[in-house]
């Protein structure tokens, strides 16, 4: 482009053979690259190739660097200084793989929504209808942080509001179904997978390393396309937020800030964040709450002071196993029992009874542990097996002896350093392998997805005829993880009688950014690791039938609470070591004070007034337009609201007299059903056990376009008057039956209450 004229950017720049152009205009390119350019590259590079001499000398051993390499295996992270393009940084090659995907809001069957609500415990329910209070009530926006330790149904509450605002805001006239309302985030692709959302870092384009970059801003292209898909956005769920730091946090905000062109916080958009700080602190950076320095340590985060506590305490994964459950949370504080205390002893296994362990996952404290345990295993293992050696390759140009020099330099990064993509892979079938990379965060195919290598499919390489491996087939530990890519296979699978259960997995290619200026590397390689055992990092956000863990001296609370409670029942958790309680936490410790400070000054107040929780005598009608009681029963005989009522009176029943309608502590005082067949007619009326009444009067009119039901009941000295007006009902007929059943009710009560579906806008009656 600088060295010789054009006129179409397209047909003379994009769409061409650049290697044919070059050769077929080599001597005018070269003419007037002479005129301009007075030192050749060559010149650059030898320069370069002295400084990254004298930086290899100057290498660090970062080996014992604890929570930015050990703990985190697969933390992503550049080569050098280049803050460069954010794609890059994912690893991905070019401007066309950082497609603006999101996946599609999915709105689950309406009986399995129902199922969900009911099995909501109460704190749950509570919180689920305030957050949808707030959405139908106003545009004000909220931030809630919602705590809750192992095994209380926070993935529960994050399914049961995302499902709740997607069927609201689908109800809206003129809605489109495509539309992102409400988003569901995380910061790994683990953790997304497990809420079926996406990684944080797709989702608003974010650096990968969290801790180590400013925020590169999109270009205008990229942030327009995104804004467009977000233009509706109103709630942001963020999953594992103990996992999300300082910097990372900035960056969430100041996207969105970008994204829709807002200063206000997170762009407008009201924030809900679940997690257990209890958990491994963020990797290489300050607690969300913190300051990213030090004499800020004592002042929150202003961004964090936004959020107001909401607490889960009920546990709802273990409750079949609830003293184990309670011990997992005791362990957590700080403050077990003896019973607690004894009953993690009694799971203490010596090394030689291991061996009757299959199966189980081995969680180590470090990197060194973890692969000399896999080496171990995948020795002892007489199946099928084959090495997987990395392909790495220059992009670029330059001196050859550059090239060279930085494919050399590659060969030595840790997995840590190339994108998750190991230089060999040492494969045995039999064996369990792990995910390094995000391939597919909708169908769960994302680092730290677990499963059994049960096949390996061959090939051959083009130049050396070497047989190589080029396709894996995984058992992987859950069952809808890969469900997409076996889809893909399916026609294959059958054809060679492939196990329908296996998922393929092939190489991938990412790029590794390099010190060199002039070159970018890219290898290609299966994006797996051996998975015997795993750090505890690593295995945090997961759960396991069966866990083994090796304990050593001087593990931290976090450690020990977060290896221990990856099994879901007592059974299958297997130590190996002296297990020794750790203490709570110092008063000075930055969560200690966080949850001081948050539970005496920021503890979220519901937005609705629940009638089950007011204190004292009173009496509470409850009424509802229940469109199909028989569809619903279930739902009133669950809910706590309804039950806490004095009273319950139901409309548009669509009931006949057949139909068994008990609600257990009621008494049915009122019933008129459909006579022939279900239809938008009936009403019920329930009242408490205990409480004595009258019945005045009851009528229904169902002819022609008018059709108006009522009823009066007297209890002590009220009479409740029950409504129901078809839509499609003049406002006179209504007023007249109005007047006629007030009129009646007034001969047996001076206090009368009316509630009813009235289906008339009054503003234009």
């Amino acid at each position: 482009m600088l060295f010789l004229s054009w006129s179409n950017e397209k047909e003379d720049l994009i769409y061409i053979n650049h290697e044919e152009t070059f050769e077929l205009h080599k001597d005018i390119i070269q003419q007037k690259r002479s005129e301009y350019v007075h030192r050749e590259a060559s010149e650059f590079e030898k320069a370069f190739e002295e400084h990254m001499e004298r930086d290899d000398e100057n290498d660090v051993d970062d080996t014992n660097i604890e929570y930015d390499q050990d703990k985190n295996e697969f933390l992503i992270y550049e080569i050098g200084n280049n803050e460069g393009d954010i794609f890059l940084e994912m690893g991905l090659k070019t401007q066309t793989e950082k497609v603006e995907h999101f996946n599609v809001p999915k709105v689950i069957p309406v009986t399995e929504y129902q199922q969900m609500m009911r099995s909501l415990n109460n704190n749950q329910r509570r919180y689920t209808l305030n957050v949808m209070n707030l959405i139908k009530n106003g545009d004000k926006q909220f931030f809630h942080f919602i705590n809750g330790g192992a095994g209380v149904g926070k993935s529960t509450l994050i399914k049961a509001v995302y499902q709740s605002t997607l069927r609201f805001y689908n109800s809206l006239p003129g809605s489109n179904p495509e539309t992102i309302r409400t988003a569901l985030c995380a910061p790994t692709g683990k953790a997304a997978a497990l809420i079926d959302g996406m990684t944080l870092h797709s989702f608003l384009s974010l650096p990968v390393n969290q801790c180590k970059h400013k925020l590169v801003q999109l270009n205008s292209d990229i942030s327009n396309r995104i804004g467009v898909k977000l233009k509706d956005l109103q709630l942001l769920i963020i999953d594992e937020i103990s996992m999300v730091g300082f910097t990372m946090f900035q960056h969430i905000d100041a996207r969105l800030q970008q994204i829709m062109r807002t200063k206000k916080p997170f762009g407008g958009i009201s924030v809900m964040v679940l997690g257990d700080f209890n958990q491994l602190r963020p990797v290489g950076d300050k607690y969300i709450f913190q300051f990213n320095n030090s004499y800020n340590a004592l002042v929150d985060n202003p961004l964090w002071s936004l959020f107001e506590l909401f607490e889960l305490t009920e546990i709802m994964r273990q409750k079949d196993d609830k003293t184990f459950a309670i011990a997992l949370s005791n362990l957590a504080k700080g403050t077990m029992t003896a019973e607690d205390i004894h009953l993690l002893k009694s799971r203490i296994v010596s090394t030689e009874n291991l061996e009757m362990v299959k199966d189980a996952i081995r969680i180590f404290r470090s990197n060194a542990e973890v692969d000399a345990h896999n080496r171990i295993v995948l020795a002892r293992l007489n199946t099928e097996g084959a090495i997987a050696n990395a392909y790495d390759y220059c992009v670029g140009d330059g001196l050859a002896s550059i090239r060279e020099k930085v494919l050399n330099n590659v060969k030595n990064l840790k997995t840590t350093e190339t994108y998750g993509l190991p230089l060999t892979i040492d494969l045995k079938v039999g064996a369990k392998y792990m995910m390094t990379v995000n391939i597919d965060t909708e169908d769960g195919l994302v680092n730290g997805a677990c499963g059994k290598l049960i096949a390996i499919d061959y090939g051959k390489l083009q130049k050396t005829n070497e047989t190589v491996p080029c396709r894996l087939w995984i058992k992987f530990s859950e069952e809808k993880t890969g469900r997409k890519a076996r889809a893909n296979f399916h026609n294959v699978m059958r054809n060679r009688n492939i196990d329908l259960s296996l998922t393929p997995v092939e190489p991938v290619v990412r790029q590794i950014n390099t010190r060199s200026t002039n070159f970018k590397v890219e290898r290609k390689q299966f994006p797996l690791v051996p998975c015997e055992a795993m750090t505890i990092y690593k295995s945090q956000g997961g759960t396991y039938e069966k866990v083994v863990v090796n304990l050593k001296k001087g593990m931290t609370r976090s450690e020990l609470y977060v290896s221990c409670s990856r099994a879901t029942k007592s059974i299958g958790l297997y130590l190996i070591g002296d297990f020794v309680p750790p203490k709570p936490p110092e008063p000075n410790d930055a969560v200690a004070m966080m949850f001081k400070n948050m539970r005496s000054e920021r503890m979220m107040k519901f937005s609705l007034e629940f009638p089950e929780e007011s204190q004292g005598e009173r009496f509470f009608v409850m009424f509802h337009n229940v469109q199909s009681l028989n569809k619903h029963i279930f739902d009133v005989r669950s809910d706590k609201t309804f039950l806490s009522a004095s009273m319950i009176s139901l409309v548009e029943t669509w009931t006949k007299s057949s139909d068994s309608l008990e609600i257990e502590g009621f008494k049915i005082i009122h019933r008129r059903d459909c006579n022939d067949i279900r239809k938008p007619f009936g009403q019920i009326t329930y009242l408490k056990n205990d409480l004595k009444y009258e019945n005045i009067t009851e009528r229904y009119e169902y002819s022609g376009k008018d059709h108006i039901e009522y009823s009066s009941i007297k209890v002590d000295d009220i009479c409740i008057i029950s409504v129901y007006n078809s839509p499609n009902s003049s406002f006179d007929v209504l007023k007249r039956h109005i007047n006629e059943v007030i009129t009646i009710s007034k001969g047996f009560c001076e206090d009368i209450i009316v509630v009813g579906d009235f289906n008339i806008n009054l503003k234009f009656e």
